[in-house]
Parts: C-alpha cells; structure tokens; sequence
C-alpha cells in the first residue's frame, strides 16, 4: 500500500507504543503510526517519498514482548504493544552504527555533511563516541567527473535512498548496487563514471543521501542548513512550475533544494537545483542610454518620451516575470496602444478555444479536457506523448511519464525527429506517418462545423492504442514544439473521442494567463519594448527579432546579453530570487514566487518602474 493511501485509509487501530494509546488506521505501517503520535523511532534507510525496504534496521521495535520487527515495514494490528527505547534495543543499534563507522570513511571534520549528517545524528543519540571494531574501508576513489554532482562512496552506508530515489522519484535507473558484502557499492549504470553514465542530472540522488557520499559540488562546505535561513518558491524554467526550497546563508543563496513532501517528491531538474545558480553573466544594476550610464527618472523619462512619439510599438515580455508584473507591462504598453506578446500566449488562447469547440463536437458528455497536473500521468493506463523533447524541456513530466511505464501503463510516443522515449515506449510513431496524423479528418470537422467523423486515420490510432479507449485512464501530453492549430485541434479531438485528459506543456509559466500577450506584432515597429527579465540563450531568439525589426529598442532586463549591447535605453529588472507574486503553471494552477533576497540593484521593484512608465497612477505599486 502507497503512503498516500496509507495517509487516507479509516482510522479502526488501538494500540500502544512506549505506553502511549494510539489509534492508528488499517494499513499504516508502525513508523507511520508512531510519527502520527509524535513518538521518534530512529530510521536510516527510511525517506519520505520512497517505498520502504527496512534495510538499515535503525527502526527495529519489540512486539509484544516477543519479537523484534523492522517499524517502517511492518504494518499496525489492533492490540499491538510496541517498545521503541528499551536498552536491548539500542544496544543492537550502537552495534549496527560501530559496524558502519568501521566499514566506511566517517572522518566528520572532513566531510561536507558534518553537521547534517542523519549518521552522525544517531551516532550522538545512541550516545557513541568511539569505535570499538577496526576501520575496514575500501578507499574508493571519489568521483568528480560529473559537473555538479560528486561521489564519495567511501561514506557511502548503502542504505539505498539514493538507488530507490533514481528508480522510484527520478524513473532514470542510473544507480544500482553492485557486489556483495564488504565489496558492496552504488554504481552508476554498469560501473562507469557518473559523468559518463545516462545520469541526467537532476541531484535528487543528492538530496536524498543522508550522509556525504553524495553531495552538489554548489553548495559544498558553504554552510549547515541550521545555519540557513529557507524560502520556499517556485521555478519559472518551464511550464511546470515546481517548488524550491532556497537556503541562503550571509546573503547569498548556497543551496536550492525540492519540497519532499510536495507533488514532485523532491524532484528538480538540472536547471531548477543547479542552473538557477550558475548564471555568470554580469548583472544590470543601473539604468543606461546609448551605453552612459543614468539615473532611474532618466532612462524612464527618455523611455516615456521615446513611446510617446511612436506610432507603432511592438512589446515581448518574458514568461519567466510574475503574473502582476505581465499584466502591469500590459497596462503600461496598452497606454501607448503597443502590440504585445508573451511566449506561448498564442498556442493557449488557441488551445482554449479548440478545446472549447471540439469538446461537444465529439463527445458530448467530455467536460474538461485539461488534465489537472503532470502527477496526473502517474494514474494513467496509457500515455501518448507528442513531442519527446520535453525529456530536456521539461525533466520532471519526463520523470511522471517513465515511472507510468515502468508501471505498466502503454505508453506511445510520437516525434518527427529523434523520440527520446524510444526505449520506454510500446509504440515509437514517427511523425508524418499515417498513425501519427491522429484525427488529421478532425480538422476538417471542426472546420465544416460537422458532427461526426468518417472512417480515418482515427481508428487506426485507437486501434493502436487500445488503452486509449478501453475506459481507462488516458493523457495525452503535448510538449513545446506542438503548435500548429491542425495539431492542435487533432490532439483535442483524440482527448474528447477516447475519454482522454490533454497535459499541455508549453515552454515557460504564464503561458495560460487568459487575455494577455496574444496580439500579432508589427512587422516594422518604430519602438520595441523588450521586457527581457533573466532570458537567456535560446530565450532571447525571439526578442532580438523583434529588435531587429525596430527604429528605438527598449530593454528592461537582469542580466547583460546581445539584447541589451544593441538596445538604445536599458533599464534594471529583479532577478529571479528578488521577485514575489505568483506564476501560473501548464495545469492553470497559481504558485506563489517569494522574495529570496532584497533586491541588489537601483531599483526595488519592476512594477514601480511600469507605473511611472505610464505616468504614474493606474498601478499599485508592489514589488
């Protein structure tokens, strides 16, 4: 039984733990019951998102008087009398913990860990202070041939959390165990280098390991998490919106971590843990017209003056900003009839509305189509995946749709060029072929306003994919390069034909903000307004188009790049951890953004900035 149906099944339990009465519920396991009762038993191997396996023994509790069993493993029975401290029972956990100390390097001063290291914790619980066995490590070699994650097996206590984590969490299979006895050890793959395995690199390996044999190469030696102070915010690299937990020490930010006991079980992407901290590019602290540096009210002034004279105004904002910061540049620019666009606005305000029209066409008892969250994938029998790159785009869904396979569900994949899912799929279509056309008849239906289908490349799909019509539970996930509207309506069409729900995933958040960032832009603008925020790389593609296109070029942004040398008026923005407000993720889900730090630049906040911008009052002002 899963924890989360463990967590929801009917209280119907008495028993009692070190004396105490405790009504626990059926199915529960001990460990459960007694943390419910606020009663500690010490656990090692034991970590909130993973199935437990009692490996370590640390839980190990008297039943009865009689027998002693593992409390993460054994499930509660009415009557049950359990002990968790007796003496015999630390005696044998002192035994157990001398025996690791023996067998692995737990050197404290040296390891990064020393400080939040669980071993170490129960190390001065049991209240041990030497080691009466000889030391009989390995001295394995650490691994650095990774660029953010090292391995330092010979700290390394085999309790398995980061092999379960990779397996259960990540659904990449990189790490396993690998011998026996005293030569047991965690690989990755088949024994090669982390840095040369099919490790993707999402760390969740190394927040899950309780000791140092596993840490980021960011945030070692940077400080003790008590010493820390964490704020819980959300990442705006994709579409899917997931939760960070940042710890920040003497005002920098050492560590960025996921929520463990939130919908992605601690899970970041490479981007979210490690990339978020790795931008070199030099900050934009003060305003600049033609390369001199300003004042604030004078870039804004030059600004103002600038959109004022214009007769066309084309304006971008990233989709990385906050929502009231997206709709406060709207406001600004529409005071100066600017035509705006948000990345990914268009393909929502489409989707909207073809899932609004094909809906009743083809289902007239379909409600909704929209599938409540990428978690959603995980109760799925089948899963048709259109556009595979969202294994680099959006990790996290990759993650979801793996571990359905792995469970069994069919999963098809559909891609015009390499299909990323090629080895987890039990159907790999290319794109163009007759089956990866989906409902190409749809659009005509749609289109001609008909009601019903003829005899197409439809029924070949759902003959394909049984699954998709068999009265089970069906995504269909839509990555990032599905734009066209045919594709579209096809895709929306197959959902409300087979009962299947539609898991969009556009690039960025704010995509599904409703009524804002969809206009078409001027092929030749007197003034672009780029609002470029923290936009990187491939990001910018766009923004640097639409100045091309223009006379006077605009830019508010975060950091420098080829779009601030070449702009005429550059203006300070936030950074990432600086901003607060909320974003809306691909399921149309608000998630907040909390200030991490204050803000390091002339400015406190970009909405101030848009309201003096279009002169003064229709805004209040936040950061």
């Amino acid at each position: 039984m899963s924890k989360a149906t463990q967590s929801e099944a009917e209280p119907g339990v008495a028993l009692e733990i070190n004396g105490q009465d405790v009504q626990a519920r059926e199915g529960q396991t001990i460990l459960e019951a007694a943390r419910e009762a606020d009663i500690e038993i010490p656990t090692l191997c034991e970590h909130e998102p993973l199935t437990n396996v009692g490996g370590c023994r640390m839980c190990l509790v008297e039943i009865d008087g009689k027998r002693t069993e593992t409390a993460c493993t054994t499930t509660v029975q009415d009557g049950m009398e359990i002990e968790v401290d007796s003496e015999d029972l630390w005696d044998h956990r002192r035994t157990i913990l001398e025996l690791m100390f023996s067998e692995q390097n737990h050197y404290c001063m040296y390891c990064e860990m020393e400080g939040d290291c669980e071993l170490e914790d129960l190390f001065n619980e049991a209240g041990l202070d030497a080691c009466e066995y000889p030391l009989e490590y390995n001295d394995i070699e650490v691994d650095t041939s990774h660029s953010e994650i090292t391995l330092d097996l010979d700290r390394c206590v085999l309790c398995g959390r980061c092999v379960r984590t990779c397996d259960e969490v990540v659904g990449n299979d990189t790490l396993t165990f690998k011998d026996r006895g005293l030569e047991t050890e965690i690989v990755a793959d088949d024994g090669v280098a982390l840095g040369e395995s099919s490790c993707i690199s999402c760390g969740a390996c190394a927040q899950a390991c309780p000791t140092g044999a596993i840490y980021t190469n960011q945030s070692a030696y940077r400080g003790r998490e008590e010493e820390c102070d964490v704020v819980t915010t959300t990442c705006t690299e994709c579409s899917l919106g997931c939760e960070l937990e940042v710890y920040t020490n003497s005002g920098r930010i050492v560590k960025i971590e996921g929520v463990e006991d939130g919908a992605d079980a601690g899970q970041l992407c490479e981007m979210g843990r490690f990339g978020l901290l790795g931008d070199s590019r030099e900050r934009i602290d003060e305003p600049s017209v033609r390369g001199d540096s300003v004042d604030v009210e004078t870039a804004i002034e030059r600004a103002r003056e600038s959109l004022d004279d214009a007769d066309t105004i084309n304006a971008v904002a990233s989709s990385r900003l906050p929502t009231e910061v997206t709709e406060a540049f709207a406001a600004s620019m529409d005071a100066y009839d600017a035509s705006l666009e948000v990345p990914g606005a268009k393909r929502a305000a489409d989707e909207r509305r073809i899932a609004e029209k094909v809906a009743p066409l083809f289902n007239e008892h379909a409600g909704n189509l929209r599938a409540s969250g990428p978690e959603a994938v995980l109760d799925a029998e089948a899963v048709a995946v259109f556009d595979t790159s969202i294994v680099d785009t959006h990790p996290v869904a990759a993650s979801y749709v793996r571990r359905a396979a792995k469970d069994g569900a069919t999963l098809v994949s559909v891609d015009a060029d390499e299909d990323r899912f090629a080895s987890k799929s039990d159907a790999s279509i290319e794109s163009g072929s007759a089956l990866s056309r989906l409902t190409e008849d749809s659009v005509e239906v749609v289109e001609d306003d008909a009601s019903a289908l003829a005899d197409s490349d439809t029924e070949t799909l759902i003959n394909a994919v049984p699954a998709l019509e068999d009265g089970g539970i069906s995504i269909i996930v839509l990555g990032p390069e599905i734009e066209e509207e045919d594709t579209l309506i096809n895709a929306y069409a197959l959902a409300a034909m087979t009962d299947s729900k539609v898991l969009s995933l556009p690039d960025r958040v704010n995509s599904f903000v409703d009524g804002i960032g969809a206009d078409d832009l001027h092929d030749d603008a007197e003034v672009a307004y780029l609002f470029a925020a923290d936009d990187r790389e491939d990001d910018l593609d766009r923004m640097v188009e639409v100045a091309r296109t223009a006379d006077t070029v605009i830019v508010q942004a975060t950091r420098e790049s080829i779009l601030t040398k070449a702009a005429d008026i550059v203006l300070p923005s936030l950074d990432w951890f600086e901003r607060s407000g909320t974003v809306t993720d691909a399921s149309g889900t608000d998630r907040e953004l909390a200030r991490v730090l204050d803000p390091r630049v002339a400015i406190d906040s970009d909405r101030e900035v848009l309201s003096e911008l279009a002169e003064g009052d229709i805004l209040e002002v936040k950061p």
